[in-house]
């Protein structure tokens, strides 16, 4: 008679599935940024857990790293963890943002930006995200500047020459000191706090930043969006500045990773989904049950009925739209002969029920559902 831990067990990770799924859009509105800062006059780092702007320390940080904190908050994400390395006075420092991303690569976050890194700290951040994402299964994502980084985890904005009001600013002074520029580098913290705050149920295109009073103008802003750049514009429709087309820098494509994929939204998606499977196999599963092929089906099926409770909002809830997950058949066949045994002679549920030791072989296809931002009509008379 099975103990009462694996009686119970299964409903326990089902009522985690349907919570999971029952919040997916309100957790997904809640993400956290990574911020590196240049801000240290001695080779030291540096931290900050910052939920709102009362948790800016009154001293210690720049001016204009402040600013740049509170340009994050300004896209409501959960919180910003600050990390703060030596600047450009302190020569040959021991502690850089390789120190940091030694720092992070075990903490749970969802963007991360450097908005004092210069052209180096930007083509490394975006090689190390490709290497979390490919190599260390992390679902991790930057937003960099001018970095054709070719990868969906990568947000390459480029957009520079931002105008803002200066908020000291007082009538009589020159006019030039009315506003305050930026690049495209210090406006990542803006764009990353964005998208670590925006809600799955929509996009952030059109997404408008009120504070923006102008920025730099494109003659083909198409074909830069269709090389994977995150830029703003203004239309000059009276609504201000906006984000023309919330994608990343992903601009080859293959059958397994198609033009969908260069979609913020789209990998968003999918990223809370490999999150939500895996925290829960590893906070309700592992080492909790034996693995034989009940306990696997069970998790299959708590799995089918998360993605039910993503329908409509998350994923496509169209009668054509694909959205499962089972026994991964090819590889228990693989498992099976790596172990001295011929699947040939096997009956598929043979195949499905082998022992796998601790392995759990899945596979699965899901339609992520993107929001509405392309119109064609016609109308005829």
């Amino acid at each position: 008679m099975p103990n009462e831990q694996e009686v119970f067990g299964a409903p326990q990770v089902l009522i985690t599935f349907k919570t999971k799924a029952t919040t997916a859009i309100a957790r997904s509105a809640r993400g956290i940024v990574v911020m590196i800062l240049k801000n240290e006059k001695t080779d030291t780092m540096g931290y900050y857990k910052i939920n709102d702007v009362t948790d800016i320390p009154a001293e210690g940080l720049t001016e204009a790293n402040v600013d740049s904190i509170k340009k994050c908050l300004l896209g409501t994400p959960l919180r910003v963890l600050v990390y703060t390395i030596p600047d450009d006075s302190v020569e040959s420092p021991t502690v850089t943002q390789a120190s940091v991303l030694k720092q992070i690569v075990n903490i749970k976050w969802n963007y991360i930006c450097n908005p004092t890194g210069g052209a180096q700290d930007m083509e490394d951040l975006a090689s190390w995200i490709k290497t979390m994402r490919n190599n260390k299964y992390k679902t991790f994502k930057a937003v960099v500047a001018n970095q054709e980084a070719d990868d969906k985890g990568v947000i390459n904005f480029c957009t520079g020459n931002i105008k803002v009001l200066n908020p000291d600013y007082e009538d009589g002074v020159e006019e030039a000191e009315q506003y305050i520029t930026y690049s495209a580098a210090q406006y990542t913290a803006r764009i990353a706090g964005i998208l670590a705050g925006l809600a799955l149920d929509r996009s952030a295109t059109y997404y408008q930043l009120d504070e923006v009073v102008s920025c730099e103008a494109y003659e083909d802003i198409d074909s830069l969006i269709n090389d994977g750049q995150l830029l703003l514009f203004d239309e000059q429709d009276g609504n201000g500045v906006k984000i023309a087309r919330a994608c990343n820098s992903l601009t080859t494509f293959t059958t397994d990773v198609g033009k969908d994929f260069r979609y913020i939204k789209i990998v968003e998606c999918i990223d809370m989904i490999t999150d939500d499977i895996r925290d829960t196999f590893k906070t309700s599963y592992i080492g909790k049950y034996i693995n034989d092929y009940d306990r696997k089906m069970n998790f299959v099926n708590a799995i089918l009925i998360y993605f039910k409770g993503l329908k409509g909002n998350v994923l496509d809830n169209s009668p054509t739209a694909i959205n499962t997950v089972d026994i991964d058949v090819e590889a228990q066949k693989d498992y099976a002969t790596l172990h001295g045994d011929d699947p040939s002679t096997m009956t598929e549920q043979q195949i499905r029920e082998y022992n796998t030791g601790t392995q759990v072989f899945l596979e699965g296809r899901i339609t992520p559902v993107n929001a509405m931002e392309d119109l064609a009509t016609n109308f005829r008379m």
